[in-house]
């Protein structure tokens, strides 16, 4: 098991709302960074589980330092 410093830090916030005029339609905004120490901060957006889900995938990787 890989153990990282305490002091690595990284926040994700995914905000969800569902789109009603229409057809119900999923859409989210996903800002994040990987290292608080850094101050880099992106957004994004998704419009689907799939697409959501591998953001919070790729976030964590980043996090654990791993590429793919």
């Amino acid at each position: 098991m890989t153990v990282l410093p305490s002091e690595r830090t990284g926040l994700l916030v995914i905000r969800a709302w569902v789109e009603t005029n229409g057809e119900p339609r999923l859409r989210a905004r996903i800002t994040q960074t990987a290292d608080l120490s850094g101050r880099k901060e992106t957004s994004t957006v998704a419009a689907t589980r799939d697409d959501i889900a591998s953001a919070v995938t790729e976030w964590l990787d980043r996090l654990l330092g791993e590429r793919r």
